[in-house]
């Protein structure tokens, strides 16, 4: 199962001017894609701005890439 955190609309621009990085890497380590210091940063960030981390479950048809 792939986790993900959810933020409102604006929320990864703003994470991003905060914390000094591109909208781009807060996309990735919101998506766990990245696991730098940074993206662990921007994950708590999110989640103490009202994000929420959900787990996305695949069927037996979906393939994981």
């Amino acid at each position: 199962m792939k986790k993900k955190i959810i933020v409102e609309y604006g929320e990864q621009a703003a994470i991003a001017k905060i914390l000094g990085c591109t909208v781009e890497m807060v996309c990735h380590s919101l998506a766990y894609r990245k696991n730098s210091l940074l993206a662990r940063q921007i994950r708590k960030v999110a989640i103490e701005r009202g994000g929420v981390e959900v787990e996305l479950k695949t069927t037996a048809k979906q393939k994981i890439v």
